[in-house]
């Protein structure tokens, strides 16, 4: 009996969205969809250059447009090769070319190449091999379909094509036509207003391009992206990559965190070396920097992994460095191309090119250096391990347990500050010296008390800055959730030069409460903060400089699937006061008392490197103190509730205060140990 072959049938609707969600996991974004098609349109016109040593007349755009009233978005560049590689014109042609890349590795087969999914003809020491980065064209368009002219410079021959996905059968197909047929088929099939190429390179036409990458091209997101991956490529060829809105075309600058060491910035360049003992596994040069006063962004933190001139991932130096001043520290690594960087891209790559397999060798090699480099870095500039740096430690240890034990006295006495209480709520104003400020006007929470459940929506998650200092400021403003254990999710982060009056919304219009959000608390938070120098200073005589905190005080807080918990009603922080009439101090604060003590002086100064003895004096002292706030308040307000307190007044015995003071002291300490 004859046996009958079939060949497997593929569904290409569900590799493109195989492809998407590939995408979707690696990039912790909801522009994910702009950030991977930049960076893998960047690369394959990188890779295409003629001149590989130079760059030399390289240029890359993004272009939005509209052709016949469609809205278009068109990727091209110049200084490239184009689409070369054997013509083909049959099914046979094409196979033919493919079963020759397969089987002899064969080099410059473009053009088939970059019609048919998961082929690649580039080598190693190019920036991709995998092929499946022009799928996300196909994922970028909602229409499923682009359009395409390169001008070859290997034959001087002008191609036209389109791929599509065929709905009906979920297939992906291609047309291709060439010379002056293909000329008259760009004209018939995409517009009469388009011209051809008349330069080596190729031109790729996104129909009805996403709503995610056009609002990051609008919003000028898409800036970001590639100067955060490409700064590589921008500081050493000075490449030239633009992004055209459709009303202004922005060619995209070199981060000025990877420029020339900056003001105030501490740097260390360790240069070429092995990484591993008994390898042959090499870097170029490892550069650290570390900046505690220019709040360095999300987006630049940790040390950025360079391969092919593009930032494949940034490894946060927290994560490998478990101690405290890790998030200002930030840099990049080069790595030599054999056999280190090959290697990595060959075996430890993910095939989006966002990130590295960091438990196969050579990446775990190269991961463990790196921390072994950053723990070196931040003990030569005294950052961990220092005293102080364990006196911090001690001290919140201390005033944490020590607010533990004063809580049940300051609930009993009634003390929690201007919202809580049978006191006046005062109204909350803004300083009148913030000329520069962010507004929260629009924040709406599904219940008063701020408690969200999954699939309920947080609306109007955004500021907007403003600006009453007189002149225009170029600012950073950064708008992120941060959850109880420190973890920072970045919902928009934006530079804007920002002009006198109100700038745009910056943010989220709603955050959808999904169980990515575990049960617990959070804050809605914002910060602006200057990019630039200015001359003039601000009315309370804070110097604006490049760094310099202009705003932060946006504090939303919200409660995922539990009710918000009772508010603690006193908070201890250190003061260094070289005053002996300073020993303790005391102001109100929203919900409760803020306790200042002078970690300078001779009582205290003993107890920082001993957080039992420093907690037991914070708790004797704050108890007595509790009592002294009890007794203004009762002075101040009127307040009948507490009967002693109320005929100690109206005695006006001061010396029965010190006796009523430590009666109530003792009983305290006594239920107390009870």
């Amino acid at each position: 009996m004859e046996r009958k072959i079939f060949v497997q049938k593929v569904n290409q609707e569900k590799d493109i969205e195989a492809v998407a969600d590939g995408y979707k996991t690696k990039i912790s974004h909801e522009l994910w969809l702009a950030d991977g098609l930049q960076k893998d349109a960047i690369q394959n016109c990188w890779d295409a250059r003629i001149d590989k040593k130079h760059g030399k007349d390289w240029e890359c755009g993004f272009s939005l447009m509209k052709i016949d009233n469609k809205d278009v978005l068109c990727i091209s560049d110049k200084g490239t090769a184009g689409l070369n590689g054997t013509k083909f014109y049959t099914d046979e042609d094409l196979i033919k070319i493919l079963e020759k890349i397969s089987s002899e590795n064969q080099r410059g087969e473009d053009l088939a190449c970059f019609l048919n999914s998961n082929w690649s003809a580039k080598s190693n020491e190019e920036g991709g091999n995998r092929g499946r980065g022009k799928t996300l064209f196909l994922v970028a368009s909602q229409a499923k379909k682009v359009f395409f002219d390169s001008l070859r410079s290997s034959d001087n021959t002008y191609v036209f094509g389109e791929f599509y996905l065929d709905t009906a059968d979920k297939q992906v197909k291609f047309s291709l036509h060439y010379g002056d047929d293909g000329k008259a088929m760009l004209k018939s099939e995409l517009s009469e207003e388009i011209n051809p190429i008349t330069w080596h390179g190729t031109r790729i036409f996104i129909l009805n391009p996403d709503k995610v990458v056009v609002q990051a091209i609008k919003g000028g997101e898409l800036i970001s992206f590639i100067s955060n991956s490409r700064w590589e490529t921008i500081k050493k060829y000075e490449a030239r990559i633009f992004v055209d809105d459709g009303n202004e075309k922005k060619y995209v600058p070199l981060p000025s965190w990877y420029g020339n060491k900056l003001k105030g910035v501490e740097e260390k360049e360790f240069p070429p070396e092995i990484i591993k003992e008994a390898t042959q596994y090499k870097i170029k040069r490892l550069v650290l920097r570390y900046a505690p006063n220019l709040n360095v962004p999300d987006s630049i933190r940790g040390v950025a992994i360079q391969r092919g001139g593009m930032t494949i991932e940034r490894i946060p130096a927290e994560e490998l460095v478990k101690e405290q001043g890790m998030t200002d520290i930030y840099g990049w690594l080069e790595m030599e191309s054999k056999p280190l960087e090959e290697e990595m891209k060959i075996r430890c790559e993910g095939p989006e090119h966002f990130d590295f397999s960091w438990n196969i060798n050579p990446a775990r090699y190269l991961r463990s250096y790196i921390q072994w480099k950053i723990r070196e870095f931040a003990k030569d500039l005294k950052i961990i391990d220092s005293e102080q740096a364990k006196k911090n430690k001690i001290q919140k240890t201390a005033e944490e347990e020590a607010l533990k034990l004063l809580t049940p006295l300051f609930k009993k006495l009634g003390l929690f500050g201007k919202h809580k209480g049978k006191r006046k709520k005062k109204e909350s104003t803004r300083k009148k010296n913030e000329p520069l400020r962010l507004s929260v006007p629009d924040i709406q929470f599904p219940r008063d008390n701020k408690r969200v459940n999954y699939g309920e929506k947080i609306n109007g998650a955004y500021v907007v800055p403003i600006n009453e200092f007189g002149e225009s400021i170029l600012v950073l403003v950064r708008v992120f959730i941060v959850s109880a254990d420190g973890k920072t999710e970045m919902l928009q982060e934006k530079e804007i030069n920002l002009h006198k009056g109100e700038g745009p919304k910056i943010g989220a219009a709603e955050i959808i409460i999904s169980k990515k959000y575990g049960t617990g608390g959070y804050s809605l938070r914002a910060r602006m903060i200057a990019l630039e120098e200015k001359s003039k200073s601000l009315p309370d005589g804070t110097r604006i400089e490049k760094g310099t905190i202009l705003y932060e005080r946006v504090n939303h807080k919200f409660y995922v699937e539990i009710d918000p918990p009772e508010s603690g009603p006193v908070r201890f922080q250190s003061k260094s006061r070289d005053d002996k009439n300073y020993l303790f101090e005391w102001e109100e604060e929203e919900d409760g008392y803020v306790v200042f003590y002078n970690e300078f002086h001779p009582r205290i100064k003993p107890l920082l490197s001993d957080y039992e003895k420093l907690q037991d004096y914070l708790f004797e002292q704050g108890s007595l103190l509790a009592l002294q706030i009890k007794l203004e308040e009762t002075t101040a307000d009127d307040d009948k509730e507490d009967k002693e307190f109320t005929k100690l007044i109206k005695s006006k015995d001061t010396s029965a205060v010190y006796r009523l003071f430590l009666r109530r002291y003792s009983e305290f300490l006594w239920d107390l140990k009870e």
